[in-house]
């Protein structure tokens, strides 16, 4: 039956759950057993039928507001976990983990109140049935082994039911959950129609000494016990198979037929009356004397009026109520475990499916640990369930805080003001349930106030191991989570010392009253002296008692708080272990950020080198006369392949400098219309040997003239132009557009198009087209290193734009680039920009004088300068360089072209020590670094060390000429 996906790389929960089993799957588990017996027991007492029925309706529409906030997260996140995948994503795992621990608690607590509530149901219904065989007491419990083995069977029975599949234990969910909600309709139609029942039959409708609002409030506050699980379908979201939208409606419908069930059965118990009572309150006051059906107001009611078909319809109920309750929590419950599970908050092998796809192994241990529970009776269990207000409230005080601060960051209003309310009201009920007295409201036992602190120590201790395991560095990140958890941890001890205090001071006074009323009936009023001492010495003895008691519980509530301080401290130890850790991490990142940026200085040093003997030998070669055409045809393929290297190289490169985060701008005074048309230009030749109609669109251009960086606009222009000539077959099309889209700021706002007629992207590459190193498997034929789109991407967001996408396979595909540069007006950029005269062709006149070490590039630099008529002399170091312009006479030299990596003095050091000799015609030479260190701070550094200009290595032959022009 269970399959071990232990080699699943991503198991996935399969999607079941339709809106009718989501239903029933929330109602289910916010309407059980209690429904039934509590309208005799609480409900009545606290505000009678009509303030009973008011205060569930209006606490139905209160759970709705945190409906509204569970609808909305589940949008915003579809994770399985419900409150715990809001809590982890919105503020973190460790507040994930505080919410998650206590919530697991309550659907566990409440799975074990539906199956310990089949004896008490059993022995008002069917008195003596199972109340047989072993017998043992457990806190004032009688606890017979066949009423725990029958509660314990239907544990089994509900988790085989799990186990075997969503579809099944969706479809059983549905038909109890029917069953459920149409038995207490029947019956409560039924009793309408016998005509027994008047306006008088619910009279008083509140209780006296107590305000109508008051008891009304009190029903309310109970809101989230009654009508906890409602929220249960949040740890199911990856199950459903529907829209998430849906959701709000489902708990719409949930809670209406929660608040129906709740307000039918109030309403139903006081409509038949036992021999003896006059009204419901007199029988509901004196309910404790009654035994059998009689001691169950809403079966003595539907058994009484309607005879025994309404009797068999509340025990078809009821049952119901007890399986979906019990079905219901079992998947929230093992959802829930299984959520953690992925996280790492449990071990691997609780978030394990079978072959239908649950998380089996969650299942059966809640499955095997309940299956114990009913064997330590009712009121030990009791003890347990009266957490459950708790936890639910924390639930959902973390869920509308996280409704309420993702919606104030999308700005939506309206689920602000349900965020903001739930979590008011969350505070509100949890206050009011644990401090007691505080509404008149009963206090927790003193067990309950001890299970929370265990429970709350517990979640310490179980934190810390996930700490301590931790390898992702998700969790420790967050001291609220532990504080709060602390803080618990001492407010629940107080209160419980408090409690016990009470209780030991009451017992001592009762003993006290107890014996001077036994002496005065013995003696008279009178005493004497000597028993005036024994009374005293009585006092005396019940006080010690009392200080004694007082101290045992002093020191268990310091024991609590040193083993709670130092369960915090350990995890506090190992965070600060982590946060060290993390600093030396950081140094050592930092280290090798350095490392790795003289690295890629060097690398491109030494990659350029060679490449600029290929580039630069090819390029001189292709002018010797008589080139046999084959041998220029040839030539012509080395250079397309050097610069296609060369290309391949700068990618490698500038990707490392991105990931180092040392890429930066270099802004300049650009006509951003002549950079797209010079684009058009470099490119026309290649679109015409594949006939691919090429065309660059910039009509309705009001602001060309911009301060951008023009060289990497350039680069990402060549990028998508030069891929899409990859992609696009012959006799196709390619569009390149420029559009402004208007001026903000100063600024302009333009739109760059790149669209092509090539094969195109499937969606699942089109979405990972900008990441480093991707290259889709049909395209492994295609040249490149895949870094050319992720580099095009880094360059448009430095520049403060953004870049997509729209493709569809063998349809082609658009790159779309928006930006915004600073508009320079027109008459200023001309102004500035008035053409130079040209210097001619003729260069004979000047001197150049080359500083280079290395024989190949002196030779090819050599031979480019010969090749237009320049004079030239060399150094083969720096301080060869400055030794001969130091010696030279003024006009020698008309300008230097310096290396920068050179043995005894490199070229930043001479070109320095050139700018300060004394002739002011020597130190004002002009001198162009001609250097393969081709990065943007190279080239700062060498105007920081005097330098005009730069050329880098591979030399482009006519950026070469375009630059020494500009400084002759």
């Amino acid at each position: 039956m269970f399959r071990d996906n232990s080699t699943d790389k991503n198991p996935q929960l399969k999607k079941y759950l339709t809106p009718v089993g989501a239903w029933a799957l929330a109602f289910g588990c916010s309407v059980g057993w209690g429904s039934f017996v509590m309208p005799g027991t609480t409900f009545l007492p606290l505000a009678g039928p009509v303030g009973t029925t008011l205060g569930m309706i209006i606490g139905g529409f209160v759970m709705f507001l945190i409906g509204v906030n569970f609808h909305y997260m589940m949008n915003k996140y579809p994770d399985d976990g419900g409150t715990y995948a809001f809590s982890k994503y919105v503020f973190g795992y460790d507040q994930g983990f505080l919410g998650a621990w206590f919530l697991l608690l309550v659907y566990m607590a409440i799975v074990w109140a539906n199956a310990t509530a089949i004896p008490i149901i059993c022995r008002n219904l069917f008195p003596g049935l199972l109340e047989k065989g072993l017998c043992y007491n457990i806190a004032g419990f009688e606890v017979y082994v066949y009423e725990s083995l029958l509660s314990a069977v239907i544990i089994g029975i509900s988790g085989f039911i799990c186990l075997s599949g969503g579809k099944l234990s969706s479809l059983v969910q549905t038909v109890f959950a029917f069953v459920l909600i149409g038995g207490i309709t029947v019956v409560a139609l039924l009793i309408l129609a016998s005509g027994r029942v008047s306006a008088a039959t619910f009279e008083p409708g509140f209780v006296s000494g107590k305000s109508n609002g008051f008891q009304i409030f009190q029903i309310v506050a109970l809101a989230p016990w009654a009508y906890v699980g409602f929220e249960s379908i949040s740890h199911s979201t990856e199950e459903f198979n529907f829209s998430q939208k849906k959701s709000g409606w489902i708990f719409f419908f949930a809670l209406l037929a929660g608040a129906a069930a709740y307000s039918l059965l109030s309403l139903i118990a006081v409509t038949a009356l036992p021999a003896g009572a006059s009204n419901w309150k007199m029988y509901i006051d004196h309910l404790g004397q009654f035994s059998g059906i009689a001691g169950l107001p809403t079966f003595h009611a539907a058994t009484t009026i309607i005879g025994k078909p309404g009797f068999i319809l509340l025990c078809f109920a009821v049952a119901a109520g007890i399986v979906t309750g019990l079905i219901g929590n079992l998947i929230a419950a093992s959802r829930l475990m299984y959520s953690m599970a992925r996280d790492n908050l449990f071990p691997e092998w609780v978030g394990k499916l079978n072959k239908y796809d649950v998380p089996y192994k969650a299942i059966m241990v809640i499955t095997a640990v309940s299956m114990i529970i009913p064997f330590f009776g009712r009121t030990a269990i009791s003890w347990i369930v009266d957490v459950n207000t708790i936890g639910a409230t924390l639930a959902y005080s973390y869920t509308s805080f996280a409704a309420f601060k993702s919606a104030r960051e999308e700005g939506n209003a309206t689920v602000q003001l349900t965020g903001g309310i739930g979590l008011v009201i969350s505070v509100i009920f949890t206050i009011y349930f644990l401090i007691p007295n505080l509404w008149s409201v009963e206090a927790l036992s003193q067990q309950s106030y001890i299970i929370i602190i265990l429970w709350s120590i517990a979640g310490f201790v179980a934190f810390y191991f996930i700490l301590k395991s931790d390898k992702t560095k998700k969790f420790g990140h967050s001291t609220t989570s532990l504080i709060a958890l602390l803080f618990l941890v001492f407010f629940i001890s107080m209160l419980w010392f408090r409690e016990a205090s009470h209780k030991t001071s009451e017992e001592a006074l009762t003993d006290l009253k107890d014996y001077y009323i036994s002496r005065m009936e013995e003696r008279g009023i009178e005493l004497t002296d000597s028993e005036m001492l024994n009374v005293n010495g009585y006092i005396e003895k019940k006080v010690n008692d009392v200080n004694n008691s007082l101290q045992i519980k002093s020191i268990l509530q310091m024991l609590t708080i040193l083993i709670a301080l130092y369960v915090m401290f350990s995890v506090y130890r190992t965070m600060h272990k982590r946060g060290r850790d993390m600093e030396m991490e950081k140094i050592a990142a930092e280290e090798n950020s350095k490392a790795k940026s003289m690295f890629l200085s060097n690398m491109s040093h030494d990659l350029r080198t060679p490449m600029n003997a290929i580039i630069g030998y090819t390029e001189l070669t292709k002018d010797i006369k008589g080139m046999p055409p084959e041998a220029l045809e040839n030539l012509y393929k080395i250079e397309y392949s050097g610069k296609h290297l060369l290309s391949l190289i700068n990618d490698v490169l500038d990707m490392g400098r991105i990931e180092n985060g040392k890429m930066t701008l270099e802004i300049e005074d650009t006509d951003i219309t002549t950079t797209m048309h010079d684009v058009k230009v470099i490119f026309m030749p290649q679109m015409k040997s594949k006939n691919i109609s090429f065309e660059v669109v910039t009509e309705g251009v009001k602001n060309r003239y911009v301060k951008c960086d023009e060289n990497r606009l350039n680069r990402v222009l060549l990028n998508l132009i030069s891929n899409a000539f990859k992609f696009t077959p012959e006799g196709g099309t390619i569009t390149v557009s420029l559009i402004q889209k208007g001026v903000a700021g100063g600024k302009g706002k333009y739109e760059i198009r790149v669209k092509d007629t090539g094969m195109g992207m499937s969606p699942e590459f089109a979405a990972t087209v900008f990441d480093a190193y991707t290259r889709e498997n049909t395209a492994i034929r295609i040249q490149g290193t895949g870094l050319g789109m992720a580099i095009t991407k880094s360059i448009i967001e430095l520049m403060g734009g953004d870049i997509r996408v729209e493709s569809e396979k063998v349809k082609g595909s658009e790159f779309i680039i928006n930006v915004a540069f600073e508009i320079i007006p027109d008459e200023d950029y001309v102004k500035k920009h008035q053409p130079v005269q040209d210097v001619g062709k003729d260069f004979s006149k000047y001197t150049v004088l080359l500083v280079e070490d290395q024989v190949i590039n002196k030779e090819i630099a050599i031979r480019l300068l010969k090749k237009y008529g320049f004079k030239y002399d060399t150094a083969e170091n720096g301080q060869v360089a400055l030794d001969k312009v130091s010696s030279s006479a003024p006009g020698t030299f008309d300008l230097i072209l310096m290396d920068i990596q050179m043995p005894v003095m490199d070229g930043y050091t001479a070109a320095r020590k050139i700018r300060e000799l004394e002739d002011p015609e020597l130190n004002s030479i002009p001198i162009l670094a001609m250097s393969a260190n081709a990065f943007a701070e190279d080239v700062t550094n060498a105007r920081d060390s005097g330098m005009n200009g730069h050329i880098s290595k591979p030399i482009e032959v006519n950026k070469m000429i375009e630059t020494m022009s500009e400084f002759l």
